[in-house]
C-alpha cells in the first residue's frame, strides 16, 4: 500500500501537523495524498478496509479505526478534533496477537497484522475484513494456526438511549474454535504502546482561556545529551520527578523534557510522550497519566474477559514490543508484571478447546480523559458524568458486552433483513459512522462539525442533510441543536447559518467560545430550521418534544416572517444554498431556492396550526400558493421541458468566483464539448431537495402541477448522467467547464431516487440510479466509512481526476438516501394524532424498515395462497427493536389494522394482521 496523489479541493489530511486549525489539505489543490496499492507499478483502488473502516468508539467520546490489514489509524480517543489537539493516524505497535498450542505439543503465534509496524514481530498470511457500524470483523486467514479465529471489534450503539452509546471504550472478541481431534490451548491479546507515540512532536502550548487570540510564549524544556533513542528518552522523562512530556528527535539525538504537558502534532521523525504510569489488577492493566488539566488528562485501560470460568487472565508491561512479544508466544500469557512506567501494556486471555469446542476472549480498551478542550477553554465531556474512570468504562462495556451485541443486531437487522438492495442497506448502516465528528460536552450541548476539514459547526443546511438517523437515533441530540439555533435567531428572524462557522484554511480562534453563531443569508437555512421543527413535531411520540416545539412558536413565526421578507414576487432572491460554489446566489431566482421557500410556508403553516395561530397558519398558505404560481411563471421552460436551473438576471456585484463562473459560461457559448448547450435555460440535478423533505414528511407536491415535477426529474436523469452519478449543473457550460458543476455531489442521485419513487416511476429504474453514485463509492472506490462530499466528473487532471473524491472527507450528502427507506415503504406518521400508515411502492412479499423518534423496527408483508377460492390474503407484521409507541391508526394502502382502542407496541414486540388482495 502507499500514498498517491489525487487532484482534490480539498480533502482531510492524512497526518495533521498543530493543534486548532482545520484537518485539511490546504490551499487547494494541485493534490491530497490517497491511499492506493501497487500492483507492478500501477496504482489501484485497494481493498475494502484500507482506506477506511468502521470507526470505533462511544458516540462522542472519539475514535479509531481498525483496518482490513489489522493495522489501527485515526486515533482521536485523547479529545482530538479540529479545536484542540489534531489526530494520531497511527500509534506504531498497536496490535492484536494470538497464541495456539496443541497438545500434542506444536505452538504458533502470530501478531494479526499482515505487515506490523516492527519488523521484528510475525505478521498472518492475510484477513477478511468486514464492517457494518458501529462493528468491525477479521477472519484470521492463516494455515500455519490449528484454529478457527475471528475477531469482532466494536462499541456501545443502543438507539434512543444516548448514555449507554457514549461510553468511551471498544470490545475486541476473539472467537476461537477447535477443528481437531485433539485438545489445543489458545491465548488473544491485545498491546497498546501508550509511553511512545510516534511521527509526533509535543510542542504546543494549550491556548489560555480568555486571551482572545492573545500570542503564547513558545515552551522551553530541558535538553538531555547522549540520548540515543525514544526510549531512553522516555525513561529520562520517567526518572525525573518534574517532567510531564518530552520529545526525541532522531535527526540530531535530541531529548528534551517539559514540566508541564504540551499538545502534539505530527512531525515525520520525532517521537513524543506524556509521563504516566501501568498499575495491574485481577482485571485490567491501566495507564494513569501525570496529572494535568490539559486535553491529553485521563487514563486508560486494557481488561480482559472471558464467558469461560476457567480462563486464564494475564498482563504484561515492557519497554520493548519484542521482548513483550518472546514472552507472550512462548506461553500464550504473562507474568505477574510489576506496576510502573513502560511503554507498552498488554492484556491477554487463555483458554482450553476441546476438539470441536468454541469460546471467546474479550480484551476491552477503555478510556477516561475528561477535559475536552475547545481553543483553550476546558469544556470537558459529557461521559465525565457516566464514568470516572478508563476501569469502570471498560469494566462496563465488558460485562455488558452480550447486550452491545444483542443492541446491534437489533440495530442492524431491520436493513440487513430488508428487501433493499444490499448497497443500500450497506451504506445506510455504514452511514451512521458519520457520527465520527459530534462532540457532547460537559454541560449537556451535543454539537457536530460540519466536517474535520470543513471546521464550522452545524450548519444548519448541512445537518439537515444527514439528520434522519439522528433524529431518530439520538433525538435529544438534534433539540440541543435546534435550541441552539433558535438563539441564534437575528432581529429580523433569519436564522444563523452555524453555531460556529469557520471551514477553511483553520478555524478561527476568536471567540474563544462554542456557540458564537454567524454566517451567510441562505435558501435552506432558515426554512431547514422550519422544516426539523415539523419533523420533531409530527414524528415524535413524546409529549416534552412536542411542547418544546410549541414553546418555540415565536422563533418559527418570526423565521417564517423573514423567509416570506427576503421575497420578491413570492419567490426568495439571491440566496446562497448549500451547493454554494456554483454560485447560483448571482442569479435572482433558482428552483433549488424557490422549493425550499415552498417547503418553509408549508411547514410553518402547519407549525402554526398547531400553536393555534390561525391567522398566520393562512398568511403561510396564501405565500405557499403565489409561490407555486411564481416558480412556474419564472423558472418553468416549456421549450425544454424542466425547470430551469436559474433565471438569467444577475444580482448585484460579482463576487471574484462569480465572475470566474461567467468567463466559463461566455466560453462554453463558442464551443461545444461533449455535451449540448442550451442557452435558455441550465438544469440542475437535486434543484428539488427540498420536495425529498417534503415527501417524507407527508406534505405532498410542494409544485402546482405534479406532471411537470416528473417531467423534470426525467429531464435530470437525461441531461446530467454520467458514469459516476448525476452531475451537479449542466447546459451552461461546455465540458469540462466549471469544475463544480461538472461534478457529482452525492445528494443529487439518493434524491432522484426519493422523488421518482413518489411519482410512481419504475422502483428499479429509481433505485439503480441511487446505486450508481452510492454503490460507486461503496464498491468501486471501496471507502464507505469515508464518504466524500464530491466525486470529480469529466475533469481534467488539474480540476480532479474523474471518478475520484473531489471536495470534502467524511461527509453527510450522501446521508440523504435515508429518505428513501420513507420512500420505499411510503411511511407516513403523524404521531400528534397517534397515525402511522404506509404505502409501499414495493409489491409482497417485503421487509422495509420502520424508524420514528427513538423507535426502531420493520414492516413485512407475505403473500399468502387463497383461503377462499376468489382471493388471496396479505399478512402484515409491524415489529419493532426499539422503543414503543402508541397507536389510533394502523394503515397499509389502505388495510387497517383493526383496532378497537389505542395500540401501544413496544420492544421486542410485534402485531399481525390479514387483508385480502
Amino acid at each position: 500500500m502507499c500514498l498517491g496523489p489525487v487532484y482534490v479541493g480539498y480533502f482531510e489530511t492524512q497526518n495533521v501537523t498543530n493543534p486548532y486549525t482545520s484537518w485539511a489539505y490546504y490551499p487547494f489543490g494541485p493534490s491530497a495524498y490517497y491511499l492506493f496499492q501497487d500492483v507492478d507499478g500501477v496504482l489501484v483502488t485497494p481493498p475494502s478496509g484500507m482506506r477506511s473502516s468502521v470507526p470505533l468508539g462511544g458516540i462522542s467520546t472519539g475514535s479509531f479505526e481498525l483496518r482490513a490489514d489489522g493495522s489501527f489509524h485515526e486515533w482521536t480517543i485523547f479529545n482530538q478534533y479540529p479545536a484542540g489537539p489534531p489526530k494520531f493516524q497511527t500509534l506504531d505497535n498497536t496490535f492484536m496477537g494470538l497464541y495456539v498450542k496443541r497438545a500434542s505439543g506444536s505452538s504458533a503465534s502470530y501478531v494479526l497484522q499482515t505487515s506490523p509496524s516492527d519488523g521484528r514481530l510475525p505478521g498472518v498470511q492475510s484477513l477478511m475484513y468486514q464492517g457494518a457500524h458501529p462493528m468491525s470483523k477479521l477472519v484470521v486467514m492463516d494455515s500455519r494456526l490449528p484454529v478457527t479465529a475471528t475477531i469482532y471489534a466494536y462499541s456501545r450503539y443502543k438507539v434512543g438511549d444516548m448514555n449507554t452509546s457514549a461510553t468511551p471504550a471498544v470490545a475486541f472478541t476473539a472467537v476461537l474454535e477447535n477443528p481437531l481431534n485433539e485438545n489445543i490451548t489458545a491465548s488473544f491479546m491485545f498491546n497498546f504502546p501508550h509511553g511512545i507515540e510516534p511521527h509526533t512532536q509535543r510542542s504546543f502550548e494549550q491556548m489560555p482561556p480568555n486571551k482572545e487570540g492573545q500570542e503564547t510564549t513558545p515552551p522551553v524544556g530541558k535538553v538531555l545529551e547522549g540520548v540515543v533513542d525514544p526510549v531512553t528518552c522516555f525513561e529520562a522523562c520517567n526518572a525525573d520527578p518534574v517532567c510531564s512530556c518530552w520529545n526525541y528527535a532522531t535527526s540530531n539525538q535530541a531529548c528534551i523534557i517539559y514540566p508541564y504537558v504540551l499538545l502534539n502534532g505530527y512531525m515525520e521523525g520525532v517521537y513524543a510522550g506524556v509521563k504516566g504510569s501501568w498499575h495491574t489488577n485481577n482485571q485490567c492493566t491501566t495507564m494513569d497519566r501525570v496529572p494535568t488539566s490539559t486535553s491529553a488528562g485521563g487514563n486508560l485501560s486494557l481488561c480482559a474477559f472471558s464467558s469461560d470460568t476457567t480462563a486464564k487472565l494475564s498482563f504484561g508491561l515492557n519497554n520493548d514490543v519484542a521482548s513483550l512479544w518472546k514472552e507472550f508466544s512462548s506461553s500464550g500469557s504473562f507474568g505477574i508484571p510489576k506496576d510502573g512506567y513502560f511503554v507498552n501494556g498488554a492484556a491477554a486471555g487463555t483458554v482450553e478447546l476441546g476438539p470441536g469446542e468454541t469460546k471467546e476472549v474479550t480484551i476491552v480498551l477503555g478510556w477516561y480523559f475528561p477535559n475536552r478542550d475547545f481553543l483553550g477553554l476546558q469544556e470537558g465531556n459529557f461521559y465525565d458524568h457516566l464514568f470516572k474512570s478508563s476501569v469502570e468504562s471498560a469494566e462496563k462495556l465488558g460485562s455488558s458486552r452480550v447486550e452491545a451485541v444483542s443492541d446491534i443486531a437489533k440495530l442492524q437487522e431491520p436493513f440487513y433483513t430488508s428487501t433493499m438492495p444490499t448497497y443500500l442497506q450497506d451504506m445506510l448502516i455504514n452511514s451512521l459512522s458519520h457520527v465520527r465528528s459530534a462532540f457532547w460536552l460537559r454541560d449537556g450541548r451535543w454539537r457536530q462539525w460540519e466536517s474535520f476539514d470543513c471546521v464550522d459547526i452545524d450548519s444548519v443546511h448541512n445537518d439537515g442533510e444527514r439528520d434522519i438517523p439522528y433524529i431518530m437515533h439520538f433525538t435529544n441530540a438534534v433539540i440541543s441543536k435546534v435550541e441552539g439555533w433558535a438563539k441564534s435567531q437575528l432581529s429580523d428572524g433569519m436564522i444563523q447559518e452555524a453555531l460556529r462557522p469557520g471551514c477553511f484554511p483553520g478555524i478561527p480562534l476568536v471567540p474563544q467560545k462554542v456557540d458564537a453563531p454567524g454566517g451567510r443569508a441562505m435558501s435552506d437555512v432558515t426554512s431547514m430550521f422550519i422544516t426539523y421543527l415539523l419533523e420533531l413535531y409530527t414524528w415524535s411520540n413524546d409529549s416534552y418534544t412536542r411542547n418544546l416545539i410549541k414553546e418555540l412558536w415565536p422563533v418559527t413565526k418570526l423565521a417564517a416572517q423573514w423567509q416570506m421578507n427576503v421575497t420578491i414576487d413570492y419567490l426568495p432572491t439571491c440566496l446562497v444554498c448549500t451547493y454554494d460554489i456554483l454560485d447560483l446566489d448571482q442569479y435572482k431566482f433558482t428552483t433549488f431556492n424557490s422549493a425550499f421557500h415552498l417547503l418553509a410556508m408549508k411547514a410553518a403553516e402547519l407549525l402554526a396550526y398547531a400553536a393555534g395561530d390561525n391567522e398566520f397558519a393562512a398568511t403561510c398558505h396564501e405565500a405557499f400558493v403565489k409561490g407555486q404560481v411564481a416558480l412556474d411563471q419564472y423558472l418553468w421552460n416549456e421549450t425544454a421541458q424542466y425547470y430551469n436551473a436559474y433565471t438569467p438576471e444577475y444580482c448585484g456585484q460579482a463576487s471574484a468566483r462569480q465572475i470566474k463562473s461567467r468567463k466559463w459560461f461566455m466560453e462554453g457559448q463558442k464551443e461545444k464539448v461533449g455535451t449540448e448547450l442550451n442557452t435558455t435555460g441550465a438544469i440542475m440535478a437535486d434543484s428539488f431537495y427540498a420536495q425529498v423533505l417534503a415527501y417524507s414528511l407527508g406534505l405532498g407536491t410542494l409544485v402546482q402541477n405534479e406532471t411537470r415535477l416528473r417531467m423534470h426529474v426525467k429531464a435530470e436523469l437525461k441531461y446530467n448522467d454520467s458514469p459516476w452519478g448525476l452531475l451537479a449543473l449542466t447546459r451552461r457550460d461546455a465540458i469540462p467547464g466549471n469544475p463544480y458543476e461538472n461534478a457529482v455531489w452525492l445528494m443529487a442521485n439518493p434524491d432522484w431516487a426519493v422523488l421518482a419513487l413518489n411519482l410512481q416511476e419504475d422502483p428499479e429504474l429509481a433505485l439503480s440510479v441511487a446505486q450508481k453514485a452510492l454503490d460507486y463509492w461503496r464498491s468501486v472506490v471501496n471507502d464507505q466509512w469515508n464518504v466524500a462530499g464530491l466525486i470529480g466528473g469529466y475533469h481534467t487532471p488539474e480540476d480532479g481526476g474523474s471518478g475520484q473524491p473531489y471536495m470534502t472527507s467524511h461527509y453527510g450528502f450522501f446521508m440523504t438516501a435515508w429518505h428513501i427507506v420513507f420512500a420505499l415503504s411510503g411511511q407516513n406518521a403523524n404521531m400528534t394524532e397517534g397515525s402511522l400508515t404506509f404505502a409501499p411502492k414495493v409489491s409482497p412479499p417485503f421487509l422495509l424498515p420502520v424508524m420514528l423518534p427513538g423507535v426502531w423496527g420493520y414492516l413485512e408483508a407475505q403473500e399468502f395462497a387463497p383461503k377462499r377460492p376468489d382471493a388471496g390474503y396479505v399478512q402484515y407484521t409491524l415489529g419493532l427493536n426499539f422503543g414503543s409507541v402508541t397507536l389510533k391508526q394502523l394503515n397499509i394502502s389502505g388495510c387497517a389494522n383493526p383496532i378497537v382502542e389505542p395500540l401501544t407496541l413496544r420492544a421486542d414486540e410485534l402485531v399481525k394482521w390479514e387483508c385480502s388482495l
